[in-house]
């Protein structure tokens, strides 16, 4: 079981929208997927639910429920072998009671722990910008790290502020995250400073970049008002062929 999280501590940076399309692009290959909403703007619930509403007084984030609140939380999507945990209002008022619990990083992994390895081949972490506990216990359950990033000014100074955060994380909790690659979305190719920044990119962070750029493309803008993946709301977009590609790239990056 691969376990992905998808962060930036920088808004913006088209992580809801690769979590969810490459949740999906793995599922379309066949793969059993569990994504996990932990962005408090719930987008990626609200995206492949739409105004969903749970009645459940359960959280993710429950002290010591184990793997059995995730499959009691998971819900299916309309893409076959794509579940998801949605983001939880209840979640609210369960971080203020982790304020004193000593092991308040690491719920998230010992809930995981436990889950068969059969259950899911993948499951994708979603996070809200910044660096709060919820991304921190991301970091701590995944074993990978994906980093999007748009090409503009100052991207640099973000996935350089982002690794440091990471080499903290591995030293104190997660040995084993390790990042499996940099993403660049929104790149428009008639931008000249785009491009100029994928070069840069390129030159400092070498082989962790994706071969795969996310282009500019607005149905990737369009897809989520529709409540589909960019393969259901146009499988034949550029957004599409460009988040097949990067699909193909983790799934060649065992």
């Amino acid at each position: 079981m691969r376990k992905i999280v998808i962060d930036n501590q920088k808004g913006g940076t088209g992580k809801t929208t690769s979590a969810v399309n490459i949740s999906a692009g793995l599922a379309e290959k066949g793969k059993k997927v569990l994504l996990v909403d932990l962005d408090p703007g719930a987008s990626a619930t609200l995206w492949l639910l739409g105004n969903y509403q749970t009645s459940s007084e359960k959280d993710i984030f429950d002290l010591d429920a184990g793997s059995e609140v995730i499959a009691e939380l998971a819900t299916p999507t309309n893409t076959k072998g794509l579940d998801i945990i949605p983001f939880s209002p209840v979640r609210n008022h369960t971080s203020k009671k982790l304020k004193d619990y000593p092991h308040r990083s690491q719920i998230l992994k010992n809930n995981f722990r436990h889950l068969p390895e059969d259950t899911y081949d993948f499951v994708i972490f979603d996070c809200g910008p910044g660096l709060s506990l919820t991304s921190v216990n991301a970091l701590a359950a995944a074993n990978e790290l994906l980093i999007p990033v748009v090409t503009q000014s100052l991207t640099l100074y973000g996935v350089i502020s982002l690794l440091e955060t990471v080499e903290s994380i591995q030293v104190k909790i997660n040995p084993d995250l390790h990042i499996t690659g940099i993403l660049p979305c929104r790149v428009d190719q008639n931008l000249r400073h785009n491009m100029e920044v994928l070069e840069l990119l390129i030159e400092r962070f070498g082989v962790l970049v994706y071969t795969t750029y996310i282009r500019e493309d607005v149905k990737l803008a369009e897809c989520p008002s529709f409540c589909q993946t960019i393969f259901e709301y146009d499988p034949k977009s550029i957004g599409a062929a460009d988040y097949r590609s990067v699909v193909n790239e983790i799934l060649e990056k065992k």
